[in-house]
Order: C-alpha cells, then structure tokens, then sequence
C-alpha cells in the first residue's frame, strides 16, 4: 500500500497538476472514443453536440498541460503568452460551470471549470485512497501505511492550493488554453504529435 501511495504522489507541485490533467484528459478521451463511435454522419442532437464538447475539453486539457509543463525552463514563447494573458485575461471573468458558445450555438465549460474539475477528480481519487488507508490503519496500525497516509495529505492540500490559484486567475486561463489549443490543431493538422505539445518549447 505504502508503494502505491508514493507511485500517486509525486515531489513536484506542477508535477502533481500535470498528472491530474493527463489523468482527466484520458478520461475524457475514453468517454470521447464511446461517443463518437456511436456519432456518425447522421448523428443529430444531444450526442453530436457531446462529442464537439469532449473534442473541445480534451483540447484545452492539453493545452494548459503544456503551459504547465514548460513553466520551470520558461522558454520565449511562454513568457510572452504569459505576459499578454495577463494583459488580457485581467478584466476577464470566467464562472464555473457551462456558458453560451455564440458561434457555435451549444453550452460549454468554460476553461476554468475544465482544469478545476481535473483538480477535484485527482483530489477524489486521493481522498478515497486515504479513506482506505484510515480504515486499515485503524484496524492494524503500520508506520508505512501512516507515511503514505500523510504524503496523500499533503497532495490534496496542494490540489486544493493550485484550485485556490486557478480560481484567482480564470481569466489568464482562459485566454492561454484559447490561445495554445489553436496551436493544438494547427499541429493536428500538420500532423504533428498533439499526445507530448511540450517538445515544442524554444
């Protein structure tokens, strides 16, 4: 059990937001492939319109993936989307939950809720991995297990830290996982790889 629990956490925080937004976007991709296998060319209404939302979410999945993952070596690029969504994203406000797509005509998440609710999935799962360990230890104390214990601890305090920094700067997140999602499907396009954007960094 010990094992497990230092497989789950990592050392690093942007470490930790990265594994819970791969975690969320390959969710989202099985639930994506379930769809659209069942959304063919003659698909209308309600289950179409879930398939251009998966499609959309996974995007932006990946998009803020990449932004964190480069964040440490902060390459030109960064640091110039980081000032202009700063500039842009300031008077921005995003709300959880789903909004009016104008163009599109369809209601969807906006960027925020998109990250925040692959924060709050890892923090689940986290959560339900301590309530495990809590009952075992209580039946049969073990210091591994306790250590373990703590390590998932510290993780979701630090989940619920970087949903605390989400929610302050919705606005910067919402105009970088606009602007690296184009990136996204121009690369798609061009038939590049989308799984690993963060090669692109210089």
């Amino acid at each position: 059990m010990a094992s497990e629990g230092q497989k789950a956490v990592s050392e690093s925080p942007l470490r930790l937001a990265i594994e819970a937004l791969h975690g969320r976007a390959r969710a989202l991709s099985e639930y994506y492939s379930v769809y659209r296998s069942g959304a063919g060319p003659r698909a209308r209404g309600r289950r179409h319109q879930r398939v251009r939302e998966l499609r959309h979410d996974i995007v932006r999945l990946q998009a803020w993936t990449w932004y964190l993952s480069v964040a440490d070596r902060r390459p030109w690029w960064w640091r110039a989307l980081h000032r202009l969504s700063g500039v842009f994203g300031r008077d921005r406000r995003e709300q959880a939950g789903r909004r009016r797509h104008r163009r599109a005509g369809i209601q969807r998440l906006s960027s925020f809720s998109v990250v925040d609710r692959a924060y709050v999935a890892q923090m689940e799962d986290f959560q339900g991995r301590l309530l495990t360990l809590q009952l075992a230890q209580q039946s049969r104390p073990d210091p591994r297990r306790a250590a373990c214990q703590q390590r998932l601890e510290d993780a979701v305090r630090r989940l619920a830290e970087h949903r605390r920094c989400l929610a302050e700067n919705a606005g910067r997140v919402a105009v970088i996982c606009w602007a690296l999602a184009r990136v996204l499907r121009v690369r798609g396009w061009l038939g590049l790889d989308r799984g690993e954007p963060c090669v692109v960094d210089s």
